[in-house]
């Protein structure tokens, strides 16, 4: 028995070797940085019995299958992709000069272009937010898309279950997206009582495909909202009753979203379908006229994630804040950039850009606040102005907009961390408007009344242990 069980033992540590050894060869042919294949190949290798889990469940950079899942919807919708974009084309306005090289990448990169004929209002927190989604339900004649990376069942989540419960009892289609990670607790019974007045649901299934059943590294973090294909809703909000406040663990919650009427709302509705394909293998039968209005201003909505064939929220971010002169103001509660993008903010700091970045002073995750401390004492050496937001209060900043100059903004769902830079599915509405930079521009004066400077030796000054935290937890960046 003894010589049975070492006999098998022997065997089971074998395999986990030689699994081990795999392991390291498809790290190094997947992951997107020499210092990421080297990491895990020195982990697997040294460390197999841990690191091996660790890998299979968190190594990939690349989701498999939906890059031909997207095929699929091209050939299928071919015609109404072709008179979407052409209809888009006809929309296309002409950037701003200092732009321009922008708007070449984007659509180099989406194959949608910058839409002129766009009307975009600035919703600021959860009650403005919310108040227009549920307005702009309650009008819906022919569909409703709706998809979320977190949905609770509580306060706005039940007031927006009745608004598409009451516009599905009317002949509305309704289809409903949510991601299951970001919303575990979505019971049975809500999904069932959708699904009995005619509403679609699905979870987006990360785990769907060849080779994802162990992944739960990626995550659909998009938040999206499209009426009839005439205005879609993008931006930092989840449903819950949280990002309304109304947690007093958390206190206030600062967090932006946008409303796009136009053209671009099309680009929002191009990303919901290609999602709900993945989990449903089916197309809703959807409206694909643009919609134009008065209002010139001009919208680029960019969807990424991790089948892209390029890292294009990486670039278009570069691309942004390389087109600086005056001003680049970031707003972000997850600030963990990669290589490329903290130089690109090092470089404008560098060439006299006010370069602002506000930041959470009470951060929900722990980690992420710590290794983010190492990247504001890098910039701030080169010039790059830090605030905490609500220092010493409660409250949490949520939101993921920037500001460039007098005429770029964003607002999105996008962090500025490796997860949602590489790994997350996202979507962030790029807005080349002088009025409406001129709103975001007061927004974020006023945000930036309400935190405090960091001082430039925040870090320095620290203990030699929180240092080492702070560095320690920053070695999980690309996971992070």
């Amino acid at each position: 028995m003894s010589s049975q069980f070492t006999l098998f033992v022997s065997l089971a540590v074998s395999a986990i070797y030689v699994t081990a050894l795999y392991s390291v060869a498809l790290a190094i042919q997947r992951s997107r940085t020499p210092q990421g294949a080297t990491a895990w190949s020195i982990a697997l290798v040294s460390f197999p019995f841990l690191a091996l889990p660790l890998f299979w469940v968190f190594g990939r950079s690349k989701f498999h299958g939906y890059v031909e899942a997207h095929r699929v919807v091209a050939s299928k919708i071919r015609a109404d992709i072709r008179h979407v974009q052409e209809g888009l084309e006809n929309q296309r306005g002409e950037p701003p000069k200092a732009m321009a090289s922008l708007c070449h990448l984007t659509y180099e990169l989406t194959q949608l272009p910058f839409t002129d004929g766009n009307e975009v209002e600035l919703l600021i927190d959860g009650e403005m937010t919310f108040t227009s989604i549920l307005e702009a339900i309650r009008t819906a004649e022919e569909y409703v898309l709706i998809q979320f990376y977190i949905y609770r069942v509580d306060g706005i989540g039940n007031r927006i279950k009745e608004a598409l419960l009451e516009r599905a009892r009317n002949g509305v289609r309704v289809y409903f997206l949510y991601d299951e990670i970001g919303s575990p607790r979505l019971s049975q019974q809500f999904k069932d009582e959708l699904t009995g007045a005619g509403i679609e649901v699905s979870g987006f299934k990360t785990t769907k495909g060849r080779g994802n059943r162990f992944q739960v590294n990626f995550r659909n973090h998009r938040k999206i909202v499209v009426v009839d294909g005439c205005c879609a809703f993008i931006g930092g909000l989840n449903v819950g009753d949280d990002y309304l406040g109304l947690y007093p663990k958390v206190g206030p919650w600062r967090d932006t979203h946008v409303k796009i009427t136009g053209p671009a709302a099309l680009e929002a509705q191009i990303s919901f379908v290609k999602d709900w394909y993945w989990p449903m293998d089916a197309i809703p039968a959807l409206s694909w006229h643009p919609h134009v209005g008065d209002d010139r201003c001009q919208v680029s909505v960019v969807h990424t994630g991790p089948a892209d064939s390029a890292a294009v929220a990486t670039l278009y971010h570069i691309e942004a804040f390389n087109a600086a002169r005056q001003r680049i103001w970031i707003a972000n509660p997850y600030f963990v950039p990669d290589e490329p993008t903290e130089r690109a903010l090092q470089l404008a700091a560098l060439r006299d850009v006010d370069v602002r970045i506000i930041l959470p002073a009470n951060n929900d995750n722990r980690i992420i606040q710590l290794a983010a401390m190492t990247y504001v004492s890098r910039l701030q050496r080169s010039g790059v102005r830090f605030y905490f937001y609500k220092q010493g209060e409660k409250g949490f900043l949520h939101q993921k907009t920037f500001l460039v100059d007098d005429q770029l903004s964003a607002v999105g769902t996008t962090n500025l961390d490796n997860r949602s830079l590489h790994i997350n599915f996202e979507c962030t509405a790029l807005i080349l408007d002088a009025k409406f930079a001129r709103q975001v521009k007061q927004v974020f004066e006023d945000d930036f009344r309400e935190s405090t400077s960091v001082d430039k030796d925040v870090f320095e000054d620290r203990s030699y242990w929180y240092k080492l935290a702070a560095k320690t937890a920053n070695l999980g960046a690309p996971m992070l």
